[in-house]
Order: C-alpha cells, then sequence, then structure tokens
C-alpha cells in the first residue's frame, strides 16, 4: 500500500522564497524610482528634424523628460554655437524653438539647467547634442552634347546629373522633381517637370508661343513663377514680360498673376518672398507690389526703378530708385538708403547687394587702382562701416557676374570669370554665360573658399 506525503515543507519553502523575491524586487524598484524623482527629472528621449533645420526657421527641438516638468525660462537654456531661439514647456516636453536657419554640418549642444519637476524641488540639467545636415545643391552644367542639371555637396567633388537635355535655359528644384526651362529652334521656350525618382518628365503647356524668363519656385516647392515674352513682337502682343504661376499641388494650369487694375501683370522683375507663398513684383509703371496669388491681395509698398534682391528671412529687398540703392522692409516700408563702405581704405562702386538677417550686407562692388584706369571687381561683407573682401579674381583679371546667398546666411555662391580676355559666350540667345564660367562657395564669417566647380546658377 502507498503512502501519501503530507509533508507542507517543499511548497511552504517555495512561497517564502517566491515572496521574499517579489518583495526584494519590489523595494528595488521603489529604490530606483525614488532615486530617479529624488535625482530630478532626466531626459528620455528627443526629437529634432535635421534636414529642416537648416533651410526653415522656427523649427522645434523637443526634449522628453522621464517625467512632468516646471516651467522653463529662456535663461536656463543655453545653445552652443549660439543660435537664437525661444522656449516652452508642457507636461513633460521642453520645447525649444531656434528662430533662425541653422548652420550646415554642426554639432550643437542644447544645455537646461535647473530642470524641476511639478512635484518636487530636486532639480537637475539636461544636455542633448546634435549636429545639422549637409545641404543639397544643384547647378547648371552647359557643355557638349548636352547640357546637365547637377546634384552634389556642399564639400568634396561628388556629382550626380538628374537632367540632362540641349539648351538648357534655366531650372529650379523642387519637392520631388525639376522644373527645367529648354529654349528651341524659333527661340521660344519649352517648360519640363522632370522627376528626381525616376527621371520621367512632362511638358507644360504654356499659353503662348513664347520665351520664358526669370524662372522662381516658392520655398515650399510647390509653386513655380515665371515671365512669358510672345514670339509675335508688335501692337497685338499677348505677352510682354507678363508674370504667370502655376500650384503645381492644383495641377498644371499656367495662371497669370494680376495687377491692381485686374489686369495680366507686366514686370520689370519679380521673386517669390523666401519662407512665404506670397511674391514680390515690379510693374512695368515701377510700382513695387507684394501680391499673394492665393488670395489675390495686393500691397503697393512704393515706386522703383529697378528690382534688386529679396534677403533670405524675407524681410528686406533693395530696390533702386532715381537716387541709387535703397533697402526697404516689407513688413513697415522703412527705407534705408545705401553706400559701400570703403574696402582697404579706398572708396567702393556700390552693386548688387543682398541684406543679411543682422543687417550687414553681402554686396557686389567695384574698386579702382591708384590711376583710376583699372577696375576690380569684388565681393565684401559690409557691416555699414567697413567692407571685408570675400571674394575676387586673380589678378583682377576676371568679373564677378552674380552670387546667392544659402537660406542660413553661412556661406555665399559666386558665380565668376576668372579671365575677361579670354572669355566667350556659350552662344544662347536668352541667358547666355561665359563658357569658362565658375561657382565659388564662400564662407561668410571666414572668407575660406570651400568648394568650386565650372556651371552656374546654384540653388541652395
Amino acid at each position: 500500500m502507498s503512502r501519501i506525503s503530507t509533508d507542507a515543507t517543499g511548497p511552504r519553502r517555495f512561497r517564502i522564497a517566491f515572496g521574499s523575491t517579489v518583495g526584494f524586487l519590489a523595494l528595488l524598484c521603489a529604490v530606483f524610482f525614488a532615486l530617479g524623482y529624488f535625482q530630478g527629472p532626466k531626459l528620455a528621449s528627443a526629437q529634432l528634424d535635421t534636414a529642416a533645420v537648416i533651410s526653415q526657421g522656427n523649427q522645434q527641438l523637443r526634449l522628453f523628460a522621464n517625467q512632468t516638468v516646471a516651467q522653463v525660462a529662456d535663461d536656463q537654456v543655453t545653445i552652443t554655437p549660439a543660435a537664437s531661439f525661444s522656449v516652452s514647456t508642457s507636461d513633460d516636453v521642453i520645447a525649444v524653438q531656434f528662430d533662425e536657419r541653422l548652420r550646415y554640418d554642426t554639432e550643437y549642444t542644447v544645455t537646461v539647467s535647473g530642470v524641476t519637476s511639478t512635484f518636487l524641488p530636486q532639480s537637475s540639467t539636461i544636455d542633448y547634442s546634435f549636429t545639422t545636415d549637409s545641404p543639397e545643391l544643384f547647378f547648371l552644367d552647359r557643355g557638349s552634347p548636352d547640357d546637365q542639371i547637377v546634384s552634389t555637396g556642399l564639400t568634396g567633388s561628388d556629382r550626380e546629373v538628374v537632367y540632362s537635355g540641349t539648351r538648357i535655359q534655366d531650372f529650379r528644384p523642387l519637392l520631388n522633381s525639376v522644373a527645367v526651362v529648354s529654349l528651341n529652334d524659333d527661340r521660344t521656350s519649352s517648360l519640363q517637370l522632370a522627376s528626381l525618382r525616376d527621371g520621367v518628365s512632362e511638358n507644360v503647356l504654356l499659353p503662348d508661343a513664347a520665351s520664358i524668363g526669370e524662372l522662381d519656385s516658392s520655398t515650399s516647392g510647390t509653386v513655380i513663377g515665371f515671365t512669358l515674352t510672345s514670339a509675335d513682337a508688335g501692337i497685338g502682343q499677348v505677352n510682354s514680360n507678363n508674370l504667370y504661376t502655376i500650384d503645381l499641388d492644383a495641377g498644371r494650369t499656367v495662371t497669370p498673376v494680376l495687377g491692381i487694375d485686374g489686369q495680366p501683370l507686366r514686370v520689370l522683375g519679380w521673386q517669390f518672398i523666401p519662407g512665404s507663398s506670397s511674391l514680390l513684383a515690379l510693374s512695368n509703371d515701377r510700382s513695387l507690389l507684394m501680391i499673394d496669388p492665393d488670395t489675390g491681395t495686393i500691397t503697393l509698398l512704393g515706386q522703383f526703378s529697378e528690382f534688386g534682391m529679396i534677403s533670405t528671412d524675407g524681410t528686406t529687398v533693395t530696390m533702386v530708385d532715381p537716387m541709387g540703392l535703397v533697402a526697404l522692409t516689407i513688413a513697415d516700408g522703412r527705407l534705408q538708403r545705401l553706400a559701400a563702405s570703403p574696402v582697404q581704405g579706398e572708396d567702393a562702386f556700390l552693386g548688387a547687394t543682398s541684406v543679411l538677417a543682422g543687417g550687414d550686407r553681402i554686396e557686389k562692388v567695384v574698386v579702382s587702382d591708384d590711376s583710376g584706369t583699372r577696375f576690380a571687381s569684388l565681393l565684401v561683407y559690409d557691416d555699414g562701416t567697413e567692407s571685408r573682401i570675400l571674394y575676387q579674381t586673380p589678378d583682377g583679371r576676371g568679373s564677378i557676374s552674380d552670387f546667392t546667398l544659402s537660406p542660413n546666411g553661412q556661406y555665399v555662391a559666386i558665380e565668376t570669370v576668372p579671365d575677361n580676355t579670354a572669355s566667350v559666350s556659350d552662344g544662347y540667345f536668352y541667358d547666355s554665360r561665359s563658357t569658362s564660367v565658375t561657382t565659388i562657395i564662400v564662407e561668410v564669417d571666414t572668407g575660406a573658399q570651400v568648394r568650386s566647380f565650372e556651371g552656374f546658377a546654384l540653388d541652395w
């Protein structure tokens, strides 16, 4: 006969051991929980678009703490290298908003000191570091057998042809495509939209057999604009520098921009305002207009004779009036008359000018030698008191045809002809260039040259 044991020692020991283990783990969790709270809030995670932060202002770094945090003031935040910002707090999130675009390929450290929870006074310091992206650049390289639109980087020598074709006049990169203007045999222009993904292109039907000029795109990359001038000149000419836009999100309709009188607008110059869907246009009657193509709202900003350059932050435009060059603040219409500051103690003659966010300027100037018979073309940084040379052609033999600031103001791309005596035109009947045109990229703060290549029309 078998016996059934009634000894409860085994199960009792198991329950005791299990209970002890659970108790110990609970105590350990409580200790760690208490330590976490008594040491102050810690960083749990962070969120930032490192590509958007170099192309657009007002981008946010969101710091997620491991507990709800008290309000953080601006003076608790330090950013290295320095950048203007504002800070806000909500629940467990500290949001640092950068007022302006940050520098390219740069490591930033954000330090938030004196961070406390909403329940306990213990404070802590939260640190977070990140590296911004480097921009993708596009430029036009005309040559044989085809012209090429090339994608490249700020440094190095890598290049990728994103579109090739005959007689490319101009282009603008968009979100997922590139708008390309090409010249036809009859001296009219055609407009294509070429996909950056698969290279497939589509022709855009224009309202007139015409030449295209002054192609531009909005910051969003969803709207393009250009002027049309009919091939048939004369009294019945349909278009003569008439301004048109295409909202690519709404289709491929070419829409005329209307002036104050409700008629299609003829312009002497125009450009989209950076960071906005609105544009500035100088009409044939010399009226500077700010126009919102979406609503049709028009604001008259004054009378000028020549269109200049809009600042990269979209706040200021340079214009020419009968007295010379002026800077116009778009928001309030305030005018500042401009004159070039001395370059190494020598007087300079002012040309194309772009105003920086802080009020300093990038200028194309001309200076003469002691004899007054030879002139050199320079690009300078003007702080309002004196000018610092950013670039001049070797031995003063060449010329500077154009320049374009990076959206964050860190670099300037300079179109230059190295030697005027050896320069030969490419023969394009619109937007012709020297066959030796070269683009030099210079860092504004230091004047250091970081890149050069054959080509022009660099787009940041």
